[in-house]
């Protein structure tokens, strides 16, 4: 008995176990009467009655789905929307345009995913607790594109000295087939294991998969991954077509596309958050274009097994990603 009580103590005490056995029912009644007019002043009464950074994360989750409502008009073309800008406060210095997202979200109680995560950001920065943005692909049914593209935002946040991942808009409620948006808290998009959450969540960097080997999704066969500045060169004409390319060590690799273009792109400002030395794993190559007018090319040549991941560069922007599955040649064997 005594060794029993020991192993269950020992398992409490590790974060994983414990915070998958943690109720956070007191957190979240206590949330919903909680209200502020700033991201700073929302924040501080949200996470003073708490002493760990798991139940000040519980506590920001939980406000935001309890109180910001999905901005359904984006879905619904039939119905002329109008919104109305608050004035502009020329006192206030405003420190980031993440923090300008974050106070209209709050000011109108209605976002989309961008305005969720940005929020739950803002509101741990001024909590002391680290996170980051995380734009990707999520599969949804409201995304009508077969293209493989960045069509979401979400959140990493460091508790327990590691990186988790949550979601706070799909975590929020659902939309019904009649464009209404329902509150409704899904706690399978909060902190969820790294092998789960890619089921559904597939970032454009690759790092915040949380995932040793990030796995290749059945769209990288049909198309390759675009990122989010994919969209703003008027790119086409991809080739090649599938986004998994398959090859041997020593082979020379053709890529490429056409933009419509290329003089009026040339004025357009790369992304100015983009690093390709943050990309330290899974291993990554970064191609140059070679630009002939508007048609966009690039040549890689397989030196080795060690590259996975294939970046297209243009204008200083990654605009898309392929996976490269190298052959497994067979091995003659001498009798």
């Amino acid at each position: 008995m005594r060794w029993m009580t020991f192993i269950f103590i020992t398992f409490l005490a590790n974060p994983l176990f414990a915070q998958r056995h943690y109720s956070f029912s007191a957190i979240d009644w206590n949330v919903r009467s909680v209200d502020a007019p700033t991201p700073d002043s929302l924040a501080s009464k949200l996470t003073a009655p708490y002493g760990t950074d798991l139940e000040k994360v519980r506590a920001i989750f939980s406000w935001i789905t309890q109180h910001i409502a999905y901005n359904t008009g984006i879905y619904n073309r039939s119905r002329s929307t109008h919104y109305v800008s608050a004035p502009i406060d020329t006192v206030t210095v405003w420190k980031s345009g993440i923090e300008m997202t974050a106070q209209n979200v709050l000011d109108r109680r209605i976002a989309v995913c961008e305005g969720y995560a940005k929020l739950f950001k803002t509101l741990c920065d001024y909590s002391g607790i680290r996170s980051e943005l995380v734009y990707g692909y999520a599969k949804c049914f409201l995304e009508r594109s077969e293209k493989f593209r960045t069509n979401h935002t979400w959140n990493a946040v460091w508790i327990d000295s590691s990186w988790q991942l949550l979601d706070v808009t799909w975590a929020s409620g659902y939309i019904t087939f009649g464009n209404e948006f329902v509150q409704h808290t899904d706690e399978s998009y909060f902190l969820a294991p790294p092998k789960q959450f890619i089921l559904d969540h597939y970032p454009e960097d690759l790092r915040w998969t949380l995932l040793e080997h990030p796995p290749a999704l059945k769209e990288f066969h049909f198309s390759p991954f675009r990122y989010k500045s994919f969209v703003k060169y008027g790119i086409e004409s991809i080739r090649p077509g599938n986004g998994v390319i398959e090859a041997s060590v020593g082979d020379t690799i053709e890529l490429g596309f056409s933009v419509r273009d290329a003089e009026k792109n040339k004025h357009i400002s790369p992304d100015p958050f983009f690093d390709s030395a943050l990309f330290l794993a899974p291993s990554s190559a970064f191609l140059s274009p070679v630009v002939t007018g508007n048609k966009v090319s690039y040549t890689y040549v397989i030196s080795s097994d060690q590259v996975e991941w294939l970046h297209l560069l243009y204008n200083e922007d990654v605009v898309l990603r392929f996976r490269l599955k190298l052959r497994k040649e067979a091995v003659e064997t001498e009798n």
